[in-house]
């Protein structure tokens, strides 16, 4: 049975109506991430909330044992729905999260995960720039094609039983909406396709084209799933896809490579998806005129996230090409870091003036970086 509408708080009302492109009075209210720096500075207590910042306190957590870790799991939707509250904002995100165990802690900042004497990384955190990534990585053992084959049959068997597999990736944000599905437009679940950023994937295009193709078809069948299982609990039918793969002047690999090898993926994924009328946005920074068509055109895709104003994808020339679609923030994260507060609630203005009241989320490009001042942020959510 249909709910009807004057019980459906204003919040999902027009996060609702914007992913049905519909006109609302005002545009919900969205961050892709919150850097925990930010977030502790704005509720004047330490909290854990996103970006890499996060990845480190999970993986930190970890290091003190289990006990510890499920203390931090248990305080995440806590800081986060705080945050959320003090910035009024409609959409809770569940943030994407670094739930891995090291094996050992070298120093305050930096984790080793793998055997000492085998294949290992070195995982670094600065807290400048609140950047958790890999600072070393020891010599392989096996030749990039070959762990490429291990991914793909792991994908095979996880689809063996895909049901089970979807319901684990949707478990942190289906516990976040029941808690607070009413207050907030809860999402989370992700499902990315694509071949992402690391040089020995992108070579692999070149020499296991065959390989690849199946690896973004197995992971299109994911989405499937992810999507059949977000139907299923009845939580927000909503995706976070995509993939980084583009810098201000353009993909990182040609959009001949894009056509062949991912976007078979995109189109098996969103032919079932939007069937089921399951919401999934592709996400990635940079200038992707080039894959515009392929991506919401040819495979249909809805919506459009991390929309780098930046690289050119500003809201009237996305509109222009494409008028139905959703666009999930559009101001400068940089310019949130670095500009003035009058520049912040200038181009937020200018981003809702060029949505017309629909089918816009007001919000950053990418997220509330660490050093991000709060008068800036204050002025992004102040312009709706």
């Amino acid at each position: 049975m249909t709910e009807p509408a004057a019980n459906i708080p204003p919040r999902l009302q027009r996060c609702r109506a914007t992913l049905a492109c519909q006109p609302v009075a005002q545009a919900p209210l969205y961050t892709p991430a919150i850097s925990c720096g930010v977030a502790s500075a704005l509720l004047g207590r330490p909290v854990h909330t996103g970006t890499g910042s996060l990845h480190f306190a999970e993986v930190a957590a970890w290091a003190e044992g289990v006990t510890a870790h499920d203390e931090f799991a248990a305080r995440l939707p806590v800081d986060l729905v705080d945050v959320h509250r003090a910035l009024d904002l409609d959409v809770l995100r569940m943030p994407w999260r670094m739930n891995a165990q090291p094996d050992a802690r070298i120093d305050e900042f930096t984790f080793r995960f793998g055997p000492e004497s085998g294949e290992h990384a070195i995982w670094q955190y600065q807290p400048v720039t609140a950047d958790f990534s890999v600072s070393y990585q020891s010599p392989r053992l096996d030749p990039p094609e070959v762990r490429l084959r291990r991914e793909v049959l792991r994908l095979e068997m996880t689809l063996a039983d895909p049901m089970s597999a979807a319901r684990t990736e949707i478990a942190p944000t289906l516990e976040l909406w029941r808690r607070h599905g009413r207050e907030f437009f809860v999402v989370g679940a992700t499902a990315h396709i694509g071949v992402g950023l690391e040089p020995e994937n992108l070579e692999l295009m070149v020499t296991e084209p065959d390989l690849v193709r199946r690896w973004c078809l197995l992971q299109a069948d994911f989405a499937i799933a992810v999507g059949r299982a977000l139907i299923e609990a009845g939580c927000p039918p909503v995706i976070f896809g995509g993939g980084d793969l583009a810098g201000n002047q353009g993909p990182f690999y040609s959009p001949g490579m894009f056509r062949d090898l991912v976007l078979p993926g995109y189109v098996k994924a969103l032919t079932e998806l939007n069937r089921m009328g399951v919401h999934y946005f592709f996400r990635s920074d940079g200038n992707l005129w080039s894959l515009m068509d392929m991506l919401f055109a040819e495979a249909a895709c809805p919506g459009y996230g991390e929309t780098d104003r930046d690289a050119t994808m500003t809201v009237t020339a996305v509109r222009a090409r494409f008028p139905h679609l959703i666009i999930w923030g559009n101001v400068s994260s940089a310019l949130l870091a670095r500009g003035t507060a009058a520049a912040v609630r200038a181009q937020a203005e200018a981003a809702l003036a060029e949505a017309g009241g629909r089918g816009y989320f007001q919000g950053c490009s990418n997220a509330l970086i660490q050093g991000t001042p709060l008068e800036n942020i204050r002025a992004l959510f102040a312009a709706r």
